[in-house]
């Protein structure tokens, strides 16, 4: 397709997104019995504390250029901490 329609390297890009649950550190691991694992009554786990969800996303492009990462969040959560964003330049354009 790229030769065929002629794309160029400015043309290519790839983006990643990447979640993470707020107020949630660790892995979650359950205890439980073979018998209660096979018996279908275990449907999932329980947790406490926020269910708030914090994406980043990374683009590059083919040509080497990137743009800046960008933070998704629910705007009234109030949750974005300075410290998450203090290494972003705001001037570098590339």
């Amino acid at each position: 397709m790229i030769s065929k329609y002629n794309i160029t390297a400015e043309n290519i890009h790839n983006m990643d997104e990447k979640g993470f649950v707020l107020g949630q550190a660790t892995a979650t691991k359950r205890t439980l019995t073979h018998e209660a694992l096979n018996s279908g009554k275990i449907l999932g786990a329980c947790q406490d504390g926020s269910r708030e969800f914090i994406s980043i996303l990374a683009s590059i492009c083919a040509d080497g250029t990137a743009l800046p990462p960008a933070l998704i969040y629910r705007g009234d959560s109030l949750d974005l901490r300075s410290s998450w964003v203090e290494d972003v330049d705001k001037s570098d354009k590339t």
